[in-house]
């Protein structure tokens, strides 16, 4: 799978500037600024794609951050872009750009794909900021200064993650070979268009792809951190099962919806910009979920490594299907719940599982939003579906009452569906079906 862009010839007319380096005309300013856009919207795409093969929950949660970030990047960027141009919209700056960054993309190994991306083509991307802030005036083309300004710090706190994660690594040998056979290609292939601005003449010819077979992005199976206990099902550990504490191990269970949410992510074609913001931002989310209720678990005594979780290896395939189900199902029919467990925990003066809890509904009202946003624009896209979202969550929620054994179904499909005669099955409301499948015999007066 690869990432595609729409190829369009650039609106504006490339003017040569006679004065060197040292000042840009405006339309040399729209033709860098949408370079970049480029580059940080296919970065946060690619670092999607390569989530899934990331072996420590820690490097999924930092990777997470870092496509979010890479989004909002390209949004501060695009608006710029929109402000000089009057046009927003994000082109391919260059056919050979796309080959390379999709190319070199493609490694046979998880430290392959962190060494050669960061320490090579963000260090390179790094470097063609500051040449492109080194020629902006300090009045005419302040607005873009104080972008760009921003985003240098940024970049380099990833390659200085990416460099820790790789020092690390190459202590083995064999992940050493395959580092470095990796950054060989990539620098070589930096060298043959000239990086990542086309800047420079080319060097070199365009080197062999070295390897047979690529691992990612998007592999065929997810990796996992080699301490995990997996469940089957949601089964909540003994020690939570019959007190609030059940809801630090629920948000603690959310990095399983992580990669099958990168593989969407890397693998939609053809929506909008403005889909991609907002989807960066959810997959964060729940990372950030996550490490919140792990965080609780461990200051209320507990070793979250101990308590197991549902985590599938196979990569999603439905992906619209799963997006659905999980907004308009796991996160929509969670609300009462949640806001129960936070008066709860307010009531017993347990005010950091509160501010827990308060969090993640704020956040899970944005997923909810997004998810009815964009659900049908994905559909409409993927399959040419004229349904409305209302047909197309009933058409769910009919896979559910049927016991699914796709998606979140599998997992969570309630029993109290399957004793619906079939005339309540065609009359439930979407609020009363959230009521059949909530979690059911939760102990609200315990901590």
């Amino acid at each position: 799978m690869t990432v595609q862009f729409e190829i369009e010839k650039f609106e504006s007319e490339f003017i040569e500037n006679q004065m060197g380096a040292y000042w840009i005309r405006v339309s040399e300013q729209i033709h860098w600024i949408n370079r970049f856009t480029f580059l940080e919207w296919a970065s946060a795409r690619l670092i999607a794609g390569w989530v899934p093969a990331a072996s420590e929950f820690e490097w999924k949660c930092e990777m997470t951050f870092m496509m979010w970030q890479n989004m909002m990047i390209a949004e501060r960027l695009r608006l710029r872009k929109d402000e000089l141009s009057g046009n927003s919209k994000v082109l391919i700056p260059s056919e050979a750009l796309q080959s390379f960054i999709q190319d070199t993309s493609r490694a046979d190994s998880f430290p392959a794909f962190i060494a050669g991306w960061f320490l090579d083509v963000t260090k390179n991307l790094v470097q063609s900021y500051e040449t492109f802030l080194e020629a902006l005036d300090s009045i005419f083309d302040a607005p873009t200064i104080e972008i760009i300004s921003e985003i240098l710090p940024k970049k380099r706190n990833q390659i200085a993650w990416a460099n820790e994660i790789i020092h690390n690594a190459v202590k083995d040998k064999e992940v050493l070979q395959g580092a470095e056979r990796w950054r060989n290609y990539t620098k070589q292939y930096l060298a043959h268009i000239g990086g990542v601005d086309e800047r420079s003449a080319s060097t070199t010819e365009k080197p062999v792809y070295p390897i047979d077979e690529a691992y990612g992005p998007a592999p065929k199976k997810r990796s996992k951190p080699s301490w995990l206990k997996v469940i089957d099902s949601f089964e909540p550990p003994v020690e939570v099962k019959d007190n609030l504490k059940i809801f630090m191990w629920h948000y603690m269970t959310e990095i399983q919806v992580v990669d099958p949410m990168c593989y969407i992510f890397y693998g939609v074609e053809n929506m909008p910009f403005e889909f991609y913001c907002d989807f960066s931002r959810h997959i964060w989310d729940e990372t950030r979920h996550h490490r919140m209720g792990v965080r609780r678990l461990e200051l209320l005594g507990f070793n979250p490594r101990e308590f197991p979780i549902p985590y599938g290896e196979d990569a999603i395939s439905e992906l619209e299907s799963y997006y659905t189900e999980l907004t308009m199902i796991g996160e929509t029919c969670s609300f009462s719940r949640k806001k129960k467990s936070l008066e709860s925990y307010n009531a017993k003066g347990d005010i950091l599982s509160a501010m827990t809890a308060e969090i993640d509904i704020v956040d899970e009202r944005s997923h909810v939003r997004f998810g009815k946003k964009w659900i049908p624009v994905l559909y409409k896209q993927k399959f040419g579906d004229q349904r409305s979202l209302d047909e197309i969550v009933r058409s769910i929620m009919e896979r559910w009452m049927e016991i699914d054994e796709s998606g979140l179904g599998k997992l969570q499909g309630n029993p109290d569906l399957v004793k619906l005669s079939s005339e309540e099955k065609k009359s439930i409301t979407h609020f009363a079906f959230c009521g059949k499948i909530e979690f059911k015999n939760l102990n609200f007066d315990q901590l």
